[in-house]
C-alpha cells in the first residue's frame, strides 16, 4: 500500500488552518486571557514551516536501505524544532521587554508538542510494512 505524499501534509495545512483562524476570530478573548495572538501565530507559523520541511526529509528517507535512517530523521527534526523554536522564544523574550506574553509562549509549547505527535503520527505511515527495521 503505497500512500501518496501530498495527502501526507494534509493533517499539517488542517492543524495550521485550525490555529491560524483561531488566533484571529478570537483575538479579543485571546488578549483578555493575557495571550498575544501574534506571537502564536509566529509560532505556529513557524512550526508548520518547520515541520513541513522535516516531513520532506522523512519522505527522502523512506526509501533508504538503512533501517536507522528514519528514526534520524525524526528524531532530527525534534532536536530542530526545539533549537529553533528555543531561539526564537528567546529572541522574543529579550526584544519584548515588559509586554511579554509568557501565557502566548505557554500555548507555544503546547502547539511544538501538538505538531511533533502529528508529524511522528505521519512518519509512521510512511511505510507501515517495515517494523523494527525488517521488511
Amino acid at each position: 500500500m503505497k500512500i501518496q505524499h501530498s495527502k501526507l501534509f494534509f493533517p499539517l495545512v488542517i492543524l495550521f488552518i485550525i490555529v491560524t483562524i483561531i488566533c484571529f476570530l478570537f483575538t479579543t478573548s485571546l488578549k483578555n486571557n493575557g495571550i498575544n495572538p501574534m506571537v502564536v501565530f509566529g509560532a505556529n507559523s513557524l512550526l508548520f514551516l518547520i515541520c513541513a520541511y522535516s516531513l520532506g526529509m522523512q519522505i527522502k528517507s523512506v526509501n533508504n536501505k538503512n533501517p536507522h535512517a528514519m528514526v534520524r530523521g525524526v528524531m532530527g527534526s525534534v532536536v530542530l524544532k526545539l533549537f529553533v523554536l528555543g531561539a526564537a522564544a528567546f529572541i522574543y523574550l529579550y526584544n519584548a521587554g515588559e509586554s511579554k506574553s509568557v501565557n502566548a509562549l505557554f500555548v507555544s509549547m503546547g502547539l511544538y508538542i501538538l505538531y511533533t505527535w502529528l508529524e511522528v503520527k505521519i512518519a509512521m505511515q510512511l511505510n507501515p510494512g517495515k517494523k523494527d527495521g525488517r521488511s
